[in-house]
């Protein structure tokens, strides 16, 4: 390993303009010296010779170039012959190219640390000072493609460019990587000439939609290019408040090698897609490319990375929309593996306020072993379902599907509770429901179990009960009306100073009305 110190002059890449074997009286006479603070110390950087023709970079003050804002802002370079040094890094020898520092430097700064100290900043240490770079990628892309055409005097008078007096005075750079001026610069831009900077221009507002605008009616050769630039922070992206309508588009016009590439890039760590769905971004993004969806294999990719964590989707206020469309859309034996996960959590999600939504569609849409399996799991804690806020919509449910098989099964798991259940402010919709759409024979059984019951007269006056008395009254026939009228005329007397008891004689009355 070499000796050599990193601040000797041959281990320099110095540009053509400087001769290392120049005179002492000469290299002197060409000196700038300063005396403002005589315990500043100053070290020069190599210069950039590969992509900046040699340009090097201006210090906080100084009299050319970017003028520091303090320690945040970006380096840019200096403009200048002889460097000109006021309380900052450095201002070393360059050629005329108003280019930003190498950006490799200013991503890695801390790496160059013990190559290019400074001191003396206000007293600042060099890590203080190394943290003022703060590379910026699209102002250097900015800069690097066309910010020297701007010297162009044409362009100053073009109508698309104001570039203010600022830059023409060359006074303050900085303002030329306004947001304006940005905007300005990448609509004139092709989609390659933004390479490397596609990530950051899909989470900007304005850069969003100067994208979008170039991606109307794009070939297939900037759809491949955008791809390639996203598909490494494509989650970020789905995730992001502009980023997504960039995949959403991108979505619409791929092909299908291409949206097996993002499908496989979303799953190959499962996590990554369920964090997609739970974001309030993330999840119109997903629908969008589930929606896309064509081949077998893509879906079941999204199927068996979504099945991972399905009770969990199914309990979020964003996650569970995602597992509807694919409930709703997809067929019941790609859904298998979604609603063995929904079964093997089954109270948890029935309790939910989104996870019930999800339960009903599982119910609904399933068939066979998969519906055999899931309704096993309902029914064995239906008590419990029943009186729960959001839980009573899924035995609801199940009962409006007017299946006999299903409801008979409910209707056995409920019997001998039916009393209670009225009384409760949960549970009484699901008895009410199962009256009005089970059938006579099934709304038969309930009432004569409601009658028999004890304390049956407490349901005539139940702040919740009398709404399950009056549909029994209303769809009962024969024998069975004529047990729960006998009830009521038994209990009329303390039914008429009640207000639930009221408005149980009023259904009678109006019955005998009719």
């Amino acid at each position: 390993m070499s000796n050599q110190s990193p601040l000797s002059p041959s281990s320099y890449n110095l540009p053509p303009s400087i001769d290392v074997d120049e005179t002492l009286t000469y290299g002197f006479s060409s000196l700038t010296l300063h005396n403002n603070n005589p315990d500043l110390q100053n070290y020069s950087p190599q210069a950039f010779d590969y992509e900046h023709n040699g340009a090097g970079f201006n210090g906080f003050n100084g009299n050319q170039g970017f003028m520091m804002n303090g320690l945040n802002d970006n380096f840019r370079v200096y403009n200048g012959v002889n460097g000109v040094y006021n309380n900052g890094f450095y201002s070393g020898v360059s050629n005329t190219s108003p280019f930003m520092v190498d950006p490799h430097f200013l991503d890695h700064g801390y790496m160059y640390e013990y190559q290019y100290p400074s001191h003396g900043y206000n007293g600042a240490s060099s890590s203080s000072c190394t943290s003022g770079f703060n590379f910026d990628k699209m102002d250097y892309l900015l800069y690097k493609q066309g910010l020297s055409s701007c010297y162009n005097h044409d362009l100053y008078n073009a109508g698309g460019f104001d570039l203010g007096n600022g830059f023409r005075n060359n006074k303050d750079l900085s303002r030329v990587s306004s947001k304006m001026k940005k905007d300005q610069f990448f609509s004139l831009m092709s989609l390659k000439e933004m390479k490397e900077v596609i990530y950051d221009l899909a989470k900007d507002q304005n850069g969003c939609r100067i994208l979008q605008a170039k991606f109307e009616n794009p070939t297939k050769d900037e759809i491949e290019f955008v791809l390639g630039e996203v598909i490494d922070s494509i989650a970020d992206l789905m995730k992001d408040q502009f980023g997504n309508y960039i995949i959403q588009k991108l979505v619409s016009v791929c092909n299908e090698d291409q949206k097996t590439l993002m499908v496989y890039e979303l799953t190959k760590p499962p996590v990554e897609i369920i964090h997609v769905c739970m974001n309030p971004f993330g999840t119109r993004a997903i629908q969008k490319l589930l929606e896309s969806l064509r081949s077998r294999n893509q879906i079941m990719m999204v199927i068996g990375a979504l099945c991972r964590a399905a009770a969990r989707l199914a309990n979020d206020p964003n996650g569970h929309h995602v597992l509807l469309y694919c409930l709703l859309h997809f067929d019941n034996d790609l859904n298998q593996l979604i609603i063995d996960d929904i079964a093997d959590n089954c109270f948890k999600v029935a309790t939910n306020r989104y996870g019930c939504c999800v339960l009903q569609a599982c119910v609904e849409h399933s068939r066979g072993e998969t519906r055999n399996r899931l309704v096993s799991e309902i029914m064995a804690h239906a008590m419990h379902i029943a009186e729960d806020p959001y839980g009573n919509y899924v035995l609801q449910h199940m009962v409006g599907l007017k299946s006999p098989e299903l409801t008979g099964l409910l209707v056995r798991e409920l019997q001998g509770n039916f009393a209670s259940l009225a009384r409760n402010k949960f549970a009484s919709n699901v008895v009410e429901k199962c009256l009005a759409e089970a059938g006579q024979d099934i709304s038969a059984k309930i009432i004569r179990e409601l009658v028999a019951s004890r304390n049956s007269q407490s349901l005539l006056v139940d702040p919740y009960a009398n709404f399950v008395i009056q549909i029994a009254l209303r769809v009962s026939k024969g024998f069975t009306y004529e047990c729960l009228l006998d009830l009521i005329r038994r209990n009329a007397a303390s039914m008429q100073t009640n207000l639930y008891g009221k408005k149980i004689l009023e259904r009678i009355e109006k019955r005998k009305m009719v």
